[in-house]
């Protein structure tokens, strides 16, 4: 645990950001600061805070205070600033404030960061001052529990999935690749990998130790560069599985044994016939977003085993739509195309963690059986095939609704059906039907574009939706069927040449 000693130094506050100075212990150094004026005589000291520009000055600046606040204190930030400004703000106006803070580290390297303090008037805190704050800030960060369980976490993320029951094992039956891309990935998984470890299965993290600047680019299982770094890895290493966690862990994306990336909507698949073989609700829900693949309709056909729901793009509607009365004791399993999966047994939302322990469970049980997860996928790999996510520029939000009203009029033709999101008074949630009547993406619930031609064993859609921030079209297809690749080839290009006679810029 760190102490005082590591960064009360004879005329300041130095340390190292973010072992030894951070968020926490900026909020004890606070606490102990106020107390300390307080002890001197001023019941509600008034501190005025600023910071310089070194890497976690805002958060060491916001965690002081918060603990000075604690106290009973008030705080005036300054925001960034100079020394001196602090110091001039203390002196020219000393009768506002009990005392002034600059976070910073002065000249020393950048991986520091440090406090310096002044009384009203200026007058530096002696050595009696900072002995007391050291002394006191060590009893609050050891008298600190954290309100996160770490251990308990994974024991809990075990259990959800049932891997927990898997005898222990002193041999390496089983072995993972995990790409943290310097993101939160290896802190949320870690801690599950060690107790995964003592039965049989083995992780290998790369890229562990968070790093914001992340110098191997951006850990995002949507783009191609980082899936490739994580294929390279597994056969490397000849892992039966691979796992790349985005930035924050609640997505993760996947390599089968052969290096290949396992499209999200095939995870979809996998874990929603493997919830389905052991749920026990008699009528279960299945959702997917209306950018999913064919594939889930096919797995999962009106009037079988599990009624499957079309939803809108977006994780707050799928959310909403579980917790739903028609829905929050039926839905066994929800996902999207980006690589969100959501779990009623998570509180109804989204888990990179929970996807992973239930993708070891599934390619685990396929390796005690002889079977191959490539193998496994072959079939869906050959028979459903997507384009990617494909973005276009244009120049204004007018424009992206003139090209999208405009792809719907050259599409839309007798066999194909429009599908799009409308609210359902069933539910008092958002979900997707399909719709005969005029497209005005203004007026429309969502103005996301999904055309659908299925022909049973053979057929296409595609979606075009604009992002919700910029004048950006994204548009995905896919084609099913013997010839789906050609399909999708053909498709894709047609949508391509239409889009870009609209004046978008393809990205």
């Amino acid at each position: 645990m760190t102490t005082s000693k590591e960064f009360m130094k004879r005329d300041d506050i130095r340390g190292l950001f973010p072992q030894q100075l951070n968020a926490q212990t900026a909020e004890c150094i606070g606490q102990a600061t106020c107390e300390l004026l307080q002890n001197q005589g001023i019941p509600a000291p008034a501190i005025a805070v600023g910071h310089d520009c070194r890497h976690g000055n805002q958060e060491i600046s916001r965690g002081f205070m918060t603990g000075f606040l604690k106290a009973g204190g008030k705080c005036e930030d300054l925001g960034l600033v100079s020394t001196e400004h602090v110091y001039y703000i203390c002196g020219e106006h000393a009768q506002n404030f009990s005392a002034g803070a600059m976070v910073t580290a002065s000249h020393n390297p950048r991986e520091y960061n440090g406090i310096k303090m002044v009384h009203s008037g200026c007058v530096p805190f002696g050595q009696s001052d900072l002995a007391f704050i050291g002394k006191r800030t060590d009893e609050l960060l050891s008298a600190q529990k954290p309100a996160l369980d770490f251990g308990e976490y994974a024991k809990h993320m075990l259990k959800l999935s049932g891997l927990d029951a898997l005898p222990d094992c002193d041999c390496v039956k089983f072995t993972a690749v995990v790409l943290a891309g310097n993101g939160m990935g290896a802190v949320a998984y870690g801690p599950i990998a060690d107790l995964l470890e003592a039965k049989g299965l083995k992780s290998i993290i790369l890229e562990g130790d968070p790093n914001g600047d992340f110098p191997q680019g951006v850990p995002n299982p949507l783009l191609p560069s980082f899936m490739s770094r994580l294929a390279e890895k597994v056969t490397e290493y000849h892992a039966d599985l691979g796992i790349g966690f985005d930035g924050d862990a609640d997505r993760a994306g996947f390599v089968d044994d052969t290096g290949k990336e396992i499209i999200p909507s095939q995870v979809h698949a996998l874990i929603s016939e493997a919830k389905l073989a052991r749920t026990a609700i008699q009528h279960p829900v299945i959702m997917r977003n209306l950018c999913c693949s064919q594939l889930i309709a096919d797995l999962f056909p009106l009037g079988g085993k599990a009624e499957l729901i079309d939803t809108p793009v977006g994780h707050g509607r799928i959310k909403q739509l579980m917790r739903s009365d028609a829905f929050r004791n039926r839905t066994v399993f929800a996902g999207e195309h980006s690589g969100h999966y959501f779990y009623p047994e998570f509180n109804y939302v989204d888990s990179g963690v929970l996807t992973t322990l239930n993708m070891l469970s599934i390619v685990w049980q396929m390796k005690e059986q002889g079977v191959s997860l490539s193998g496994r996928l072959a079939d869906w790999r050959k028979r459903y095939v997507w384009s990617g996510e494909i973005n276009y520029e244009l120049a204004t939000a007018e424009e992206t609704r003139a090209a999208l009203v405009a792809i719907w009029k050259q599409t839309a033709a007798p066999g194909i059906q429009r599908l799009e999101a409308q609210n359902d008074p069933a539910c008092g949630a958002q979900r997707v039907f399909p719709n005969e009547g005029p497209y005005d993406p203004q007026t429309a619930a969502a103005p996301d574009l999904k055309m659908l031609c299925n022909q049973g064993e053979q057929g296409w859609w595609f979606v075009l939706r604009p992002s919700g921030n910029e004048p950006k079209l994204r548009l995905n297809v896919e084609a099913w069927g013997d010839d789906a690749p050609n399909s999708c080839a053909q498709k894709t290009a047609e949508l391509d040449a239409m889009i870009r006679a609209c004046g978008a810029i393809r990205k």
